[in-house]
């Protein structure tokens, strides 16, 4: 028996409606809220860059154009900044990244003045690593007592250093193959010690064991939003998941251990979720909470997991005279750092001052040190029931957007409509 054209029509629009559509192996983050500082306010970022978070769940933004770090709660309410222009200790010229060690420490790419500064959680200088081998270094990542890793944007090779900030050795080598690097940009660890190395130039990740040796390298040119251009920032969640600031294409792409893309988050734009610039920067909390500096708006913005998110968010406009607003970020818990110890980090092979008091610069009124208040207790996100049959839309970006749920009568609709068309036929052949 032969159906109809026009039976055939109606079957087949029953199915393209009624059934969800989905992408196998795809992940969804959805905006949740953004910080945001007008230029009056401490908070506020000019031009924000590298991003990281502690254990006690503070988040640590670097702003190149001010020459500082600022520190804010997991709720998005500013605390304080360490630094100023200059060449001092505790002073940054275009500083790009930072990370934090297992013991709290935290290491800044002073890139400006080549060198990496080293504080405690206190913000106490500990230690300054330069020299020779420090041309452009852009970021670390330090994996155990005695052993660091600094990507140098003006070489082509990632330094291996020692808790001193001498260099003991190299990972990767110049060239476009297995294990090439020509501007490497960003570094992190799984896990497993293994490095990951966000090669700028050539817009790629390429993976090196605990010994050195490469493993493999991976792009974005298997999603939908193509291949990743001139990507600056890199960050591993607690599942080994990576993640890549792919900053011309104006989103973060989510990749898997073995370099399968799992998803996309943001999207070029001025709205909620997207970016008119970059982004340059991404950390994942404990709870894979996704920040992500945010250039134009001069603040952060932030992704969760999942369809459903919590109410409309609220920008955080934090007056002049302090008061914040708490926004419902959850707090970040466990270790941010894959490192079995921290770096001794004694006087090294550059500048170095033993001075453990840190500078009590002030700056626009602004104390260089963190003020240490009470995190905001997070308030629980309201639960949504899904509905039980949607169609989802799949941007250009990969991010699936809910549409409309289908109602029950018009699913028995069309159903009915494609009997009633196969009994006519049935007629017609008698």
């Amino acid at each position: 028996m032969r159906l109809s054209p026009l039976c055939l029509c109606i079957a087949l629009l029953f199915c393209c409606v009624a059934l969800p559509a989905t992408v196998a192996g795809a992940e969804s983050y959805q905006f949740a809220e953004r910080w945001s500082f007008a230029e009056k306010d401490k908070g506020y970022l000019e031009r924000p860059a590298g991003i990281t978070g502690d254990a006690e769940g503070r988040v640590y933004v670097v702003d190149r154009d001010r020459a500082a770090i600022r520190f804010y709660s997991p709720s998005g309410d500013y605390l304080g900044r360490w630094g100023a222009p200059g060449t001092g200790l505790l002073l940054f010229t275009d500083p790009v990244d930072l990370s934090i060690d297992a013991d709290g420490r935290l290491y800044a790419a002073d890139t400006g003045n080549k060198r990496i500064q080293v504080f405690t959680e206190g913000c106490d200088v500990i230690a300054t690593w330069s020299g020779l081998r420090y041309k452009k270094p852009v970021d670390v990542a330090v994996v155990r007592k005695g052993k660091a890793y600094v990507a140098d944007a003006d070489q082509s090779e990632v330094l291996i250093v020692d808790e001193e900030g001498f260099v003991t050795g190299t990972v990767g080598s110049e060239g476009t193959g297995d294990g090439g690097l020509r501007r490497p940009r960003a570094l992190a660890l799984d896990s497993g010690g293994n490095l990951y190395v966000l090669d700028e130039s050539l817009s790629r990740v390429t993976k090196f064991g605990r010994d050195g040796a490469f493993l493999l390298r991976f792009d974005a040119q298997d999603s939908e939003g193509g291949k990743l251009k001139n990507p600056e920032a890199l960050a591993i969640d607690a599942m080994d998941n990576i993640f890549v600031a792919d900053s011309e294409n104006g989103r973060i792409v989510k990749f898997g251990p073995d370099g399968e893309v799992l998803a996309t988050l943001g999207a070029r734009g001025s709205g909620d979720g997207q970016f008119e610039e970059g982004p340059f920067g991404v950390w994942v909390d404990p709870q894979g909470t996704v920040y992500v500096p945010d250039t134009t708006r001069h603040g952060v913005q932030v992704f969760r997991q999942g369809p459903d998110v919590a109410d409309t968010p609220a920008e955080n406009t934090t007056p002049s005279s302090g008061e914040n607003i708490t926004h419902p970020i959850g707090t970040a818990n466990g270790t941010l750092s894959n490192s079995t110890a921290p770096l001794n980090t004694t006087p090294g092979n550059g500048t170095l001052s033993n001075s453990t008091s840190p500078l009590n610069a002030t700056a626009g009124n602004e104390t260089a040190r963190v003020n240490e208040t009470a995190v905001a207790t997070p308030t629980p996100l309201p639960a949504t029931p899904l509905p039980t049959i949607t169609a989802v839309n799949i941007t250009p970006y990969g991010t699936p957007t809910p549409l409309r749920s289908l109602p029950a009568p018009l699913g028995g609709l069309l159903g009915a409509l494609a009997l009633a068309g196969l009994l006519v036929e049935r007629r017609r052949r008698r």
